[in-house]
């Protein structure tokens, strides 16, 4: 039977980790191929690709981003195929299955780790075999139950998932996904991971083969989706030290770490031997008022965390990217303000503002009346109001959120922002504020142009930053841009000719390639040439 598996990732950019475990663990015993495609690809395209493959067996991989896109894509191939069979799994459909075998045209669905499963699968349909496999259900046979965990020992021994020769191409293109372990040790109530029962390590052999042919490529980012890298150290060390003697340059490892349970040793061998901007890691804080963790089960001590990034931001070695979840059990918006500059304090890269989904199958969802939750029915299931956030409330964080993505996460403005942001009382009523002027004087928050942001908050500082402003825009330019402000030279012609005498600087560089501007005690000359920026500053 030809089989195709397949998913719809929700960018390009983005490669499929488990469509590659499949087809690897399936490709010597069956015929099967597999495709990715996106959410933005037209729904008849893909249904008219799929078809012309002339295949008898379709696997999906169903994720909250593209959940109802392969309902469609189901309803469109059974409606030109009818005997095509359809098999869905991944984690939307893993949790909560009576919906999908209902509502789905499809005729299997698997719950849990599908390496081994498909296997099987696949055998009893080329064998007109009954389907009797733990966790594989049909809309007449239901099976509750999850597919037993796989031995990761067996994936082990099966050709690499991430050197498929089809993939060589566009490795510098793509974010490869690496797993070094499955399942988490936390319980967060709101998290899929919650409901898995155990954590399981490849070996570290395995793990540093990998490695090590991947770091031969010409991949630019590599993400591990380890739920926690640092939850057994010795491992975490083990990986760490590969890679620091093994990286190249213009590679980025991305790591999602519990912070506050970072084992020194760990801090102490990052500061001591990680090259820079080697690193990133990600840490989702998601509450600092200590009643709300104690209800979805995140337990952390703040304190020390902050301590701990403070400890490996001192050698500006690594990227961050904290988490904050609005719309979690007790806090109300003044309260999640807090819990928002309470982070902002430690001036990560980025802070990433999520809104509480109530994800299939976790505890928070079961739980949804109990704290008055009303949540969009259909993916992803994020949250509409409750009884600490009223609709007014999450469109005022929804606001400071688009404000923090212009203005703080895009790093457009970093010396500009990180001034202004050490000055005011509350980051978090500042984006809020800011986003209130925007409304207010009618600013465009889409399809505006660079030179517009600045523009806007230059007026709704009133000018008190329009040195750093002027300095932060003429630094983000790869080519001479426009001012959007008023020179403060009253004769630049003259002041270039004196600068180019005075300092004995190029003369077609000042007049062909410069724009200069005169800040407080200084003249800043910026210089474009190759799609590259120089500045100078010079003494009045």
């Amino acid at each position: 039977m030809k089989t195709l598996i397949a998913t719809l990732n929700s960018k390009f950019i983005h490669k499929s980790l488990s469509v590659r475990l499949l087809y690897v663990a399936c490709k010597d015993r069956h015929d099967i191929d597999f495709k990715e495609y996106t959410i933005k690809d037209k729904i008849e395209n893909i249904a008219s690709d799929i078809l012309n493959m002339h295949i008898d067996v379709l696997c999906l991989s169903v994720y909250i981003w593209n959940v109802d896109h392969i309902q469609r894509l189901c309803q469109l191939l059974k409606q030109s195929q009818k005997e095509l069979i359809i098999v869905i799994g991944g984690p939307e459909v893993t949790y909560e299955i009576d919906p999908f075998l209902d509502d789905f045209a499809i005729d299997y669905l698997m719950a849990g780790e599908g390496e081994v499963a498909l296997n099987q699968l696949l055998s009893c349909l080329e064998n007109h075999q009954e389907v009797n496999i733990q966790g594989v259900s049909t809309p007449h046979k239901r099976d509750q139950r999850l597919i037993p965990p796989v031995d990761l020992q067996y994936l082990e021994t099966l050709d690499s998932p991430y050197l498929l020769p089809r993939d060589m191409k566009d490795m510098k293109n793509r974010i490869l996904y690496f797993e070094t372990s499955r399942g988490c040790p936390y319980q967060c109530q709101y998290c899929l991971s919650s409901l898995e029962k155990g954590l399981r390590f490849f070996s570290i052999d395995y793990l540093k083969k990998q490695l090590e042919l991947i770091l031969q490529t010409d991949v630019k980012i590599i993400k591990l989706l380890d739920r926690s890298f640092n939850a057994k150290t010795e491992h975490a060390l083990a990986i760490l030290d590969f890679i620091f003697k093994h990286y190249r340059p213009g590679v980025q490892f991305q790591f999602e770490i519990n912070g506050d349970v970072l084992d020194q040793r760990i801090i102490d061998f990052i500061n001591e031997y990680a090259p820079d901007g080697l690193l990133r890691f990600e840490i989702g804080i998601q509450s600092t008022y200590e009643p709300t963790n104690q209800i979805v089960r995140r337990y952390q001590d703040f304190d020390r965390l902050c301590d701990v990034i403070r400890q490996l931001q001192k050698n500006h070695k690594i990227d961050f990217h904290l988490d904050l979840i609005a719309g979690l059990p007790l806090e109300n918006l003044q309260r999640f303000a807090q819990s928002f500059d309470d982070v902002f304090q430690l001036y990560p890269k980025e802070l990433q503002l999520g809104f509480l989904k109530l994800l299939r199958g976790t505890s928070l969802r079961k739980q949804a009346d109990d704290y008055g939750y009303i949540y969009d029915q259909k993916a992803p299931y994020e949250l509409i109001q409750s009884h600490d956030l009223f609709v007014a409330d999450i469109q005022k964080i929804h606001l400071a959120e688009d404000m923090l993505q212009k203005y703080w996460n895009s790093g457009r403005m970093p010396i500009t922002m990180n001034k202004v942001l050490r000055a005011v009382p509350s980051p978090f009523y500042f984006f809020l504020s800011l986003g209130q002027y925007y409304q207010e004087h009618h600013f465009k928050f889409f399809g505006y142009q660079s030179d517009e942001l600045f523009s806007y908050l230059n007026d709704y500082l009133e000018h008190h930053y329009e040195d750093e402003l002027i300095e932060d825009y003429l630094r983000l330019a790869k080519v001479k841009p426009k001012r959007w402000w008023t020179s403060r030279l009253d004769n630049e012609k003259q002041c270039k000719h004196d600068l180019i005498q005075r300092y004995n600087l190029n003369q077609e560089d000042m007049f062909r390639y410069s724009l200069i501007e005169k800040l407080e005690d200084e003249i800043l000359v910026a210089t474009y040439k190759n799609y590259h920026v120089s500045i100078k500053k010079y003494r009045i």
